[in-house]
């Protein structure tokens, strides 16, 4: 069926079409119901959530033989070093690992994600054809469940032609994507309900514990607030 189409049940929830590998589910008639109930027109936050799967993790599938993460999805509370040409507060740095080998970077990135999220608990791990290395964790957030997936990539950042590379060219490339599972709306206005930079807060948390530089932060003080 096209996107367009609907379905109506008796109780008054109405039920989208999947759109972008994720179904919408609209509780306009419960908050409405839920604010005359509380005899006030003060917004309700309906909650709208997706599938079962929910918002898909793992690779981006168009990453073909150069594995990447996926962007983040424009409603969602989302942080990702794939997020390029979309929103800016969507986008995050990548790091780079001064480690021995891959092995030694999933140790030190799981070490830190637990101190800095005690309640975090691994959820998946493989490695990719080209031998970078996926991790993801679950961690409880300000609206609900976050995820938080990593794709420490088997290769540095290269020769970028300046003073900061000379020593780290072979430091992994850290990628990463921290992002709500579900998303709240203000009812009637359907605007997403911001969890006020919680998930580029954690990221930096988690990057204090391991104390990797972002790329683009190799030399000492040129960015005011690296490590």
């Amino acid at each position: 069926s096209s996107s367009s189409s609907s379905s109506s049940s008796s109780d008054g929830i109405r039920e989208r079409e999947p759109v972008a590998g994720r179904r919408v589910v609209s509780l306009a008639a419960l908050a409405a119901a839920a604010a005359a109930a509380l005899g006030s027109p003060r917004l309700v936050l309906a909650n709208v959530v997706g599938d079962d799967a929910g918002e898909p993790t793992g690779l981006d599938p168009a990453g073909g033989s150069r594995p990447r993460l996926r962007k983040c999805p424009a409603t969602f509370n989302c942080v990702s070093t794939s997020s390029t040409g979309g929103a800016p507060e969507q986008f995050a740095t990548a790091w780079t690992a001064p480690v021995k080998n891959l092995d030694e970077a999933i140790a030190q990135i799981t070490a830190a994600t637990l101190r800095a999220c005690p309640d975090a608990r691994k959820l998946d791990a493989f490695e990719t054809g080209d031998g970078s290395r996926y991790v993801r964790f679950a961690t409880l957030g300000k609206l609900g469940v976050d995820n938080v997936e990593f794709l420490v990539k088997n290769e540095g950042i290269g020769d970028r032609m300046w003073d900061g590379d000379d020593d780290q060219k072979r430091d992994y490339l850290v990628t990463y994507r921290s992002f709500a599972t579900t998303v709240k709306y203000v009812y009637p206005f359907m605007t997403p309900v911001s969890d006020l930079g919680e998930q580029r807060k954690r990221m930096e948390r988690i990057r204090a514990e391991v104390e990797w530089p972002r790329v683009g932060c190799e030399i000492e003080g040129f960015c005011d607030n690296d490590l």
